[in-house]
């Protein structure tokens, strides 16, 4: 296995999800080759090796609304529609995205993660201004120019926490909307320009969703974020 393992529960068997985890599988998405492999597990987290790092156990919820920041839900959509939403205009893997809950890990205990992710792989802390500690780790194929990029943050507004696949697709910002208004889309403060969230239908016990990355979007390359606005982690 790769060097960082993602825990991750059983699916539920909605098609979405199937579809993606087959992508992975297939080596198109380059974070499951270079940075993280999965593990069926009953907990949510991250391990290196037998080193459980983070390991959350998961709750039941009631509700098919999924919290993709503090205070902005969306609801899920029916899985066929995503699915060929998906198939239709699909281009390419973004990132990867983990959101560890302040309420599910101690402080000292991200610190700790990240500190041992940091001593493994290229990982940067960005320096946004924001309240939540966002580390991205990000490498480039030299040959290819092909980034493998996996997104932790240590949020301390979310109540649970969460897992999201974003994704690069053809439909512009407009279709986009238009194929998923609200309640079943929304955007993330500050990503209005770039994805639109979308509620991934995986395991029932584990808010998930995808960050749709629309055509139009003017997003630099993660290489070149991580060197504008981040910092090492040694």
């Amino acid at each position: 296995m790769t060097g960082l393992i993602v825990d991750l529960p059983k699916g539920s068997g909605a098609g979405a999800f199937d579809w993606l985890l087959g992508r992975m599988r297939s080596g198109d998405a380059p974070f499951a080759n270079d940075i993280v492999s999965f593990r069926t597990s009953d907990s949510f987290g991250l391990s290196v090796g037998e080193d459980a790092l983070a390991s959350i156990a998961l709750a039941a919820v009631s509700s098919d609304e999924v919290e993709v920041a503090s205070g902005v839900t969306v609801q899920a959509v029916d899985a066929e529609r995503l699915t060929g939403f998906l198939r239709d205009q699909w281009r390419a893997f973004d990132h990867l995205g983990i959101n560890l809950s302040y309420l599910d890990l101690h402080e000292a205990q991200w610190q700790r993660l990240i500190g041992a992710v940091g001593a493994m792989l290229p990982a940067y802390r960005l320096e946004i201004g924001s309240a939540n500690d966002v580390v991205m780790i990000v490498m480039e194929d030299a040959v290819t120019g092909r980034a493998s990029v996996l997104e932790l943050v240590y949020d301390r507004g979310a109540r649970r926490s969460s897992f999201h696949v974003c994704a690069r697709v053809a439909a512009d910002r407009a279709q986009v909307e238009d194929a998923f208004p609200a309640p079943y889309g929304a955007y993330k403060p500050g990503d209005e320009p770039f994805f639109r969230s979308v509620a991934l239908p995986y395991a029932p016990n584990l808010p998930s969703y995808l960050d749709l990355a629309f055509s139009d979007a003017e997003m630099a390359p993660w290489p070149q974020i991580v060197a504008a606005m981040g910092k090492r982690i040694a």
